[in-house]
């Protein structure tokens, strides 16, 4: 089980907030295959106070959602308070702060992964969101800014502060906003935060894209639950297989390959709900290149499905490539 604040979930893992991917349509998949808890794409702090945002089909909550959290981005300590009762107002279960995003265009603007180096102002910003809301609140983390002693002395600092405040569970993934996704992520970084504070919910993240290595993870850490980013763009299907091993099943869950195109048309109709035609299927394919890593004949599939121009060929490319008839 794994507890964040007054959420139970049965199973130790989530789908983390991926901007630009986690819309309705990819949370909707990750809780058809065992995913209990999911995040809307990042909000901006000044975005969260803008209720026609709310009124588009991708931020509409709806009860199947429940339990969805949003992570927030900003700098200001007020704003992001003021921002985090919003998105509560508005039906989000949960409220992730986000610290850790190492994209070049967030870091310039000193939000994300370069507040690290301001651990002041992150501890201020998470005292008053956690004192403006009912729900609970998390902190989004990378080990620190570089490789730097100073910088590993402000991530203990923050995370220190953090617990004492009570904050209800911290998403740590193990390497620095500088290696962005570069290298191995560090997961003894994770196990030395549960070890220093095992009433705390940890939650680790970084290199989670097989689920017998992701059980294995959460066993040498400790950790909590592991928080499912990259690893579930284009393979819904791996929460199920996570529970598979967990479960300690003889056979873990692979769809073949004509389970995997109705998966793929069911994403594709579920997206047409929340965007327009033509923004729909330029946007799919970037799911369409990581689904195709899957099937058999990836070279293939890969470039005739991300060509396709309107959804008639897109629909029959799929049907062709996954045996549908």
């Amino acid at each position: 089980m794994l507890t964040i604040g007054n959420i139970k979930l049965k199973y130790p893992f989530i789908q983390a907030a991926l901007s630009g991917y986690s819309d309705r349509a990819m949370r909707v998949l990750a809780k058809k295959f065992g995913c209990e808890l999911t995040f809307s794409g990042v909000i901006l702090d000044s975005s969260a106070s803008y209720k026609p945002l709310f009124e588009k089909p991708n931020y509409i909550l709806k009860d199947d959602e429940h339990p969805i959290g949003a992570q927030l981005l900003g700098t200001e300590p007020e704003k992001m308070a003021k921002a985090a009762q919003d998105l509560c107002r508005v039906g989000y279960d949960l409220i992730d702060l986000n610290f850790a995003c190492p994209a070049p265009k967030v870091v310039r603007k000193a939000r994300g992964g370069a507040l690290l180096a301001e651990p002041k102002t992150v501890i201020e910003i998470f005292k008053q969101v956690r004192d403006s809301v009912k729900c609970p609140v998390i902190m989004k983390l990378r080990r620190g800014f570089d490789d730097s002693e100073e910088s590993a002395r402000k991530f203990r600092q923050i995370c220190d502060e953090a617990v004492e405040y009570g904050v209800d569970g911290l998403i740590v993934h193990g390497r620095s906003v500088e290696q962005r996704f570069k290298g191995t992520a560090d997961w003894n970084i994770i196990k030395q935060l549960k070890e220093k504070f095992p009433k705390t919910t940890i939650i680790g993240s970084g290199d989670l894209f097989e689920p017998v290595d992701i059980v294995e993870k959460l066993k040498t850490s400790g950790a909590d639950g592991a928080a499912i980013a990259r690893g579930a763009i284009g393979k819904p299907w791996i929460f199920r297989q996570i529970i598979d091993v967990l479960e300690g099943r003889t056979e873990i869950f692979h769809p073949d390959i004509e389970q995997q195109g109705q998966i793929i048309l069911e994403h594709f109709e579920m997206l047409k709900e929340l965007y327009d035609i033509k923004k729909c299927i330029w946007y799919f394919r970037k799911f369409l290149t990581k689904y195709s890593k899957s099937h058999l004949r990836i070279k293939k599939v890969s470039k005739e499905l991300i060509t396709a121009q309107t959804e008639d060929q897109l629909k029959q490319t799929i049907k062709k490539w996954y045996n549908l008839g």
